[in-house]
Formats: C-alpha cells, structure tokens, sequence
C-alpha cells in the first residue's frame, strides 16, 4: 500500500479538483439561471454542459499532474502515519499553500459570492411578483429560495471547516488520532456531507430520486 501511495495521493488530488471546479460551475449554472434566464438554455444546453464537464476535468488533471508530477512534488502516505501528507521540500511547500489551500479557499469565496447573489436576485423577484399574493407558484419560489440559503450556507461551512483542521490545525496534533480526525476523517466526512446537503436541500432531486426508484421496483414486480 505504501509503495502505491503516490498514485492513490495522486486520484485523491485529482478528485478534489474536480469536485472543487464542479461547485465553482454549478454556481456559475445557478447564478445564469436567476440573472439570465432566457440566455440559460442556450449556455448550458446539453452539449455546452458536457464541454464544460470535459474542459474543467482537462483542467483538473493538466494541473494536477504539473503540481505532482512535473514539480518536485507528491501526495503520500507515509509509514507509521494515517494521513497523506505533501512531500517536505521548498516546491512542494509552494503547492500545498497556494495550489491547495489558497486556492480553495478562492473558490468557496467565489461559490459564496455567486450564491449569496443569486439568493438576493431571488428574493428581489419574489418581492416584485408577490403583490401580497399568498399563491402556490410564490410559496414554492420561497421555499426553493431558502434550500438554496441552506445549500450554500452549509456547504461553504462544512469546506472552510475542512481547509482549516486539514492545514491550519493538524500540525497541532498531539498524536496520529488527532491528525487522523483533523485531516483523513475531516476529509472523508465534507465530501460524504456534500452529497448528503445536496440530497436534503433539493426536494426536485429528492423527487427525481424517489421516482427512479418507485419505477425500478414496480419494474422488478
């Protein structure tokens, strides 16, 4: 296992690259919706969004390597230890700093930004429309408008939280449990809370969910 630590290190940065530009474009896709929406359909039509799922992916795997394979650098597990940790040399330092921590942290500034945005613009709509109507259509606007409060409170709290027992409070474990919860277990549980928000705050993929699997059964019988 040791032996191959580097290229699981390697997978797990990659990973996180992906997931990191996925929230910046979901974001992006929220924010054209609520500010453009007759321009929505055509930006992100089907084959715009799947070249837009192959560009960040390039992007993340052409960065990825760079920082691990060209630079003398690499993600690993060392013996006696139950976290990946990044190779301790001067270019390796710069990467952890600024091609992980930094750089997070500028995309869970630019999701806040464009969500808190569109939540404001949602709320400007439904201030404007209402007119004192109590309708179906508002009270279903207002309730899709406080999930997307919820979704993007939550998972900005749950990757700030995880940027910072990961690299700015881990090197003050006392022991390998200690650094095992501030970084692996802190890890693993924001990327498993991730989906765990999106499934409680989106009651149309709750719905969707709920569907595929009715018709599955009733298939099934």
């Amino acid at each position: 296992v040791y032996s191959w630590s580097e290229q699981f290190g390697f997978a797990l940065i990659l990973i996180y690259e992906i997931c990191g530009m996925s929230h910046v474009c979901i974001s992006i896709n929220r924010f054209t919706a609520v500010y453009s929406p007759f321009a929505y359909s055509h930006l992100f039509s089907k084959s715009n969004t799947r070249r837009l799922i192959l560009c960040y992916w390039i992007i993340a795997a052409v960065s990825t390597t760079y920082m691990l394979k060209i630079v003398d650098c690499s993600f690993y597990l060392p013996q006696g230890l139950w976290i990946f940790i990044f190779k301790d040399t001067p270019s390796c330092n710069l990467v952890q700093w600024y091609g992980d921590f930094i750089k997070y942290v500028i995309y869970v500034a630019i999701v806040a930004f464009l969500d808190c945005c569109s939540i404001l613009r949602l709320h400007y709509i439904n201030v404007r429309y209402a007119n004192g109507a109590q309708d179906v259509g508002l009270n279903l606007r207002r309730s899709r408008q406080m999930n997307l409060v919820y979704l993007a409170a939550l998972q900005g709290i749950f990757f700030i939280s995880e940027l910072i027992t990961y690299f700015l409070l881990s090197p003050y474990a006392r022991n390998k449990w200690e650094a095992f919860l501030l970084t692996t277990m802190s890890w693993c549980m924001v990327h498993g809370m991730d989906g765990f928000i999106v499934l409680v705050c989106n009651r149309d993929f709750r719905r969707q969910i709920k569907k595929t699997l009715f018709c599955k059964i009733h298939s099934v019988r």
